[in-house]
C-alpha cells in the first residue's frame, strides 16, 4: 500500500513538472503590412521689393513648391513705364 501511495506521489510530481514546462508562450511581432504616407503641404514664399527713385520700381516674387514635386515662380515687376509678369513652372 505504501508503494502505491509512493507511486501515485511520484506520478503526480512528474505530471506537475511536465505541465509547467508545457506552458511556454512565444510572442512574435511583425511590421504592419500597410504603410500610409501623407503628402507634404504646399509651401509658398513671397518677396516684395521696392527700389528706384522714391520707390518707383516694385518687384513681387512668389515661389511655390507643391506636394507632387512641382515648383513655380512668379515675378511681377512694376515701374513708371508699365508692368510685366513672368511665370515659370517645373514638374519633375
Amino acid at each position: 500500500m505504501k508503494l502505491n501511495v509512493l507511486a501515485v506521489a511520484v506520478a503526480a510530481t512528474a505530471i506537475g513538472a511536465f505541465s509547467t514546462n508545457a506552458q511556454v508562450v512565444i510572442e512574435e511581432r511583425r511590421d504592419p503590412a500597410v504603410v500610409i504616407e501623407h503628402d507634404r503641404p504646399d509651401t509658398s514664399v513671397t518677396i516684395e521689393k521696392q527700389d528706384g527713385f522714391l520707390g518707383t520700381n516694385k518687384t513681387i516674387t512668389k515661389e511655390t513648391t507643391g506636394s507632387g514635386g512641382c515648383t513655380s515662380k512668379l515675378v511681377h515687376n512694376e515701374d513708371i513705364t508699365g508692368s510685366k509678369t513672368v511665370q515659370k513652372a517645373n514638374c519633375d
